[in-house]
């Protein structure tokens, strides 16, 4: 990170109190690699140990030593390790868990990022979109054609940003994803203010400024006042009572999916139904999609927005618009071999211990009933299989539930697919490698 950043960011390394030493709590490891040390009693030794340190792992970052009452330590509660990123004005712009399970380098990587943008001025941040950016007018005619020409927003009628970059290679996607985000800001079952609240949450978890706006912006339109605002951004403690079960599972959908509990879905289905739980669900894995686009095409608030809703509709077939271009595979270069990453504990989990998993999880009983395929199928496009019985749960569960929601995000699927033409074998290898790092063995 350093190499990456060092030129905007100052690193530096506090070394505290010894979390394993040989008075202490010794650990083998540490015996096994030569870190043996007691804990030391003056300023003297410990200056003494960071030394050694710093030559033992040639470190280029400087690190300084706590005093012998621990005070920095204390403050920053960093014992055993702690990330910490402080800001040009001195406040704390982000604060890691607690090591070292909490340690988690990556995140501080992303906060370095979101900050070094919230930094620069709003007429330099156009230079950092990371992908072509249409005009309106450009964008419009790259899109299919509207419902009507009475009811059709006019080629002045503004697009949110990131209608903008992927209007041009993926137009009839691009089209879903705008009746897709209309769905979820304007036409969801959930009260306005509390899927505004769990979109902020969620971009809140995720760093996106952008979603951020969004949601505030929402949140303002259904009526929500600046007051309720500042309890919304400060500790989840504050947050009403009878919204914050469903804001703290918006939180904890989004950074750790893989720990929400039986209990904790079974108390949302009582307070809101299954209906409802299920928007819940699709609004925050609709937010989790979209901040992530934001975030890796660098696309910021545009001129004039948050933008409210657009309401526009395509027909289908599909009419008028430009086609996605043709797709070419890179060519592998001469010679050159696959390369494997250094990831060990990726290979820990085969395709044995996977259907193991597996069958455990189709033993259980799920958290929300499932529908059966005699209800949902008046849902399904026109284009299904009559001879073809559906029995993917999640999609039974969200059609049967919520048959508007489902049907958006499966256009956009759907379309993403067809436009994209992407490798089968990349494109699984990426599926993998998601759902391995959300620990999602489904």
């Amino acid at each position: 990170m350093k190499a990456r950043y060092g030129d905007r960011v100052e690193f530096l390394g506090v070394y505290v109190r010894e979390a394993h030493p040989t008075d202490g709590w010794r650990m083998k490891s540490n015996d096994n690699v030569g870190v043996s040390f007691a804990q030391p009693l003056t300023k003297i030794g410990r200056e003494e140990i960071a030394a050694k340190c710093c030559s033992t792992l040639n470190m280029t970052i400087p690190l300084v030593v706590d005093e012998i009452d621990d005070r920095v330590g204390h403050l920053y509660s960093g014992m055993p390790d702690r990330l910490y990123l402080i800001d040009k004005h001195g406040r704390i712009a982000y604060k890691g868990g607690r090591g070292p399970f909490g340690f988690t380098p990556g995140e501080l990587e992303q906060a370095i990022i979101m900050n070094q943008l919230e930094e620069i001025p709003p007429a330099s941040k156009k230079e950092l979109t990371r992908v072509p950016v249409l005009s309106n007018a450009e964008a419009w005619a790259k899109l299919p054609q509207t419902a009507s020409k009475t009811e059709a927003p006019s080629a002045g009628t503004p697009l949110p940003i990131w209608a903008r970059a992927l209007a041009a290679p993926m137009p009839r996607t691009t089209a879903a994803m705008l009746e897709l985000d209309y769905s979820h800001r304007a036409k969801s079952p959930l009260d306005p203010k509390l899927r505004a609240e769990m979109r902020w949450v969620a971009a809140n978890a995720n760093r996106s400024p952008y979603g951020e706006a969004y949601a505030l912006a929402d949140f303002r339109r259904a009526g929500g006042t600046e007051a309720e605002i500042a309890v919304l951004k400060g500790e989840a403690k504050q947050w009403p009572a009878e919204e914050k079960n469903a804001l703290t599972f918006a939180r904890k959908l989004t950074k750790e999916a893989y720990k929400v509990s039986d209990e904790e879905v079974a108390t949302l289905r009582e307070e809101y139904g299954d209906a409802k739980v299920v928007a819940m669900v699709q609004l925050l894995a609709y937010a989790n999609f979209q901040d992530r686009l934001l975030l890796t095409l660098g696309l910021n608030v545009e001129k004039g927005g948050p933008l409210p809703p657009l309401a526009v509709q395509f027909p289908r077939p599909w009419a008028g618009g430009a086609e996605a271009p043709k797709r070419t595979s890179p060519k592998p270069a001469n010679g050159s071999k696959p390369t494997r990453t250094g990831a060990p504990e990726w290979g820990k989990v085969d395709y044995g211990s996977l259907q193991k998993l597996l069958t455990e999880q189709r033993a259980r009983e799920p958290r929300i009933p499932v529908p059966t395929f005699e209800s949902v199928k008046k849902y399904l496009p026109p284009t299904y299989p009559k001879d073809h019985e559906l029995k993917i749960r999640w999609s039974l569960v969200c059609l049967g539930y919520q048959p508007e929601l489902a049907s958006a995000w499966t256009l956009c699927t759907r379309n993403f697919g067809e436009e994209s033409q992407q490798d089968r074998v990349f494109e699984e290898s990426l599926f993998w490698v998601v759902t391995r790092s959300l620990q999602c063995f489904y």
